[in-house]
């Protein structure tokens, strides 16, 4: 009586790991499709040729060994190669002119020429917001990082649909599958994401971004060094005190970690350190626990049991294209 729906395949290709996923939906809702893994060697430094070859024979063999349907892709950049940033400007009568204002603030921090590059702004601020400032997020890529991710996907028989910065990926993610009920839409969270070399963090109402930055420390920071946990909290903990600078900023009132129910003990004592401090519900988001496998197609290269490895962004970027 339903058919069955596919989104395209989402592509999280960062520093230490490519992951691809997609998500279906058909009359009993969404359903994992197919789904594979592959960990970068450690000789093979992010970014060079190399790395770029491991890339493409990485994605090659995903898709080959898998069940996904059709070619379309949803990827996101790493977060070596997207720039981002927060930044108050004055609230103007045009976008124009805020755009203008929120460019020329982070200029002069660019890692790349403005006009080697590609920017795109956020405003970040409930909808209610009515202050002489207004907080803004901007984004962006040198032309050659976009260029050599988008040669992966096309050498690899791909078509990439699209490019989403990971904060919201990771909004989706979390919108869709920890904040399903009208008052949890309502609530300020922050989201973390522990990769190989970096913690991604957002700050959301709902789908709404209010806050995002790039944390470099990652897991592989913390297997070497484990007083780097308390760094990172405080790095999360100034996240959160920044906010609340912000004006018309409602309390934050839950704390989501994003990343596999077999996730290190040490990195969840220390959120939920966090937590306790900031006096805020915590809890562990592992997407994959939330979504069922199609019966059909069993055949991926996905450890559902005790699954270290965090999948939210490679969910929120196969959502893209699946709705309701």
């Amino acid at each position: 009586m339903f058919g069955k729906k596919y989104g395209p395949i989402g592509v999280d290709l960062g520093s230490g790991h490519l992951r691809a996923v997609q998500l279906g939906q058909n009359g009993q809702g969404l359903f994992l499709q197919a789904g594979g893994i592959k960990t970068k060697p450690e000789e093979i430094k992010f970014g060079t040729p190399d790395w770029q070859r491991w890339a493409l024979e990485a994605l090659r063999e995903i898709v080959r060994e898998n069940s996904f349907k059709g070619a379309k892709v949803i990827t996101a950049l790493p977060s070596d190669d997207l720039f981002i940033d927060q930044v108050r400007v004055p609230r103007a009568s045009s976008a124009a002119a805020m755009e203008q204002a929120a460019f020329a603030k982070v200029q002069s921090k660019l890692p790349f020429k403005p006009e080697e590059g590609l920017l795109k702004y956020v405003l970040a601020e409930p909808p209610e917001a009515k202050g002489p400032e207004v907080e803004v997020v901007v984004m962006g890529a040198g032309r050659l990082a976009l260029e050599v991710h988008l040669a992966i996907y096309e050498q690899a028989g791909l078509e990439v649909a699209g490019i989403i910065p990971w904060p919201l990926a990771m909004i989706t993610s979390y919108a869709r599958f920890f904040c399903r009920r009208k008052h949890e839409q309502d609530r300020v969270s922050i989201l973390m994401s522990v990769g190989t070399h970096h913690c991604n963090v957002v700050i959301c109402r709902g789908m709404a971004l209010l806050f995002a930055r790039v944390v470099p420390i990652g897991f592989a920071e913390l297997n070497n060094d484990a007083g780097l946990m308390h760094r990172l909290t405080a790095e999360l903990d100034a996240c959160a005190r920044y906010y609340q600078t912000m004006p018309s900023a409602a309390p934050i009132e839950r704390l989501v970690f994003l990343a596999g129910s077999g996730v290190s003990r040490a990195v969840c004592e220390g959120v939920a350190g966090l937590a306790q401090r900031m006096q805020i519900a915590a809890q562990v988001g592992d997407v994959l626990s939330a979504i069922r496998v199609d019966p059909v197609e069993q055949k991926m290269m996905i450890d559902r049991r005790n699954s270290k490895v965090d999948w939210s962004l490679a969910f929120g970027l196969s959502l893209q294209g699946v709705k309701g």
